[in-house]
């Protein structure tokens, strides 16, 4: 079985949790690909870089080398279980695929998303699934950040998924998938699984069939 994990950005600000997540890769007898969000330095870097009037180019690849930062620690931290650099476009990630049950990503392209990142990578390698470590513990109708009143849902497809994209602040603040990730999703037919990234473990209940967040399906 193959499967890509897309790790939030947040979760590298808690260097236990990331410990946590490198014991889960290196327990489960499954090739996986990671690739990571860039997280607080990214925010950081690219706010700086917008302030001062910066092309939105170089604030993309603020945020990717962020994302890379990040990445090139996971791989540090899992040794010999992962290929030892960070893939850096599609082509890289598939030659050290033949070689490594582990592979590790973070950005590829300015005006791409890690998100795309991951749908790309999931795609390339005949991933079953993507599992998706996020801010938010499942896709809701509303950001439930803003609205206690949002309401959760276990499961949907693509399209319904595309609605709650353009219908909410999903691509920013929401910070789930953009409209180009769940297109790529949708052509292959990869089911994604939304989870709360502060609870690894729930990589093994995805893998045992269970569902504890919400499931994006064809």
């Amino acid at each position: 079985m193959n499967i890509v994990i897309k790790l939030t950005g947040r979760l590298f600000d808690d260097g236990e949790l990331v410990a946590k997540y490198v014991n889960v890769m290196k327990s489960i007898d499954v090739k996986v690909g990671v690739v990571t969000g860039g997280g607080e330095i990214a925010r950081r870097y690219i706010d700086i870089a917008r302030r001062h009037g910066v092309a939105h180019t170089f604030q993309d690849l603020l945020g990717i080398y962020a994302s890379r930062l990040n990445a090139l620690l996971l791989v540090a931290l899992l040794g010999a279980d992962a290929y030892p650099q960070v893939a850096r476009d599609v082509g890289e990630f598939l030659k050290a695929w033949k070689s490594h049950r582990i592979v590790v990503a973070g950005g590829f392209q300015p005006g791409q998303s890690t998100a795309t990142v991951a749908a790309l990578v999931a795609e390339a390698v005949g991933a079953s699934m993507l599992l998706n470590a996020a801010n938010v513990d499942a896709i809701y109708d509303d950001d439930p950040r803003k609205n206690p009143s949002a309401k959760k849902i276990p499961q949907l497809t693509y399209r319904q998924l595309e609605a709650v994209a353009k219908s909410s602040s999903l691509p920013g603040g929401y910070e789930l998938m953009d409209l180009w990730s769940v297109a790529i999703l949708e052509r292959s037919c990869i089911s994604t699984y939304i989870f709360d990234y502060r609870k690894p473990e729930y990589i093994f209940d995805i893998l045992k069939g269970y569902n504890p967040g919400s499931r994006v399906v064809c």
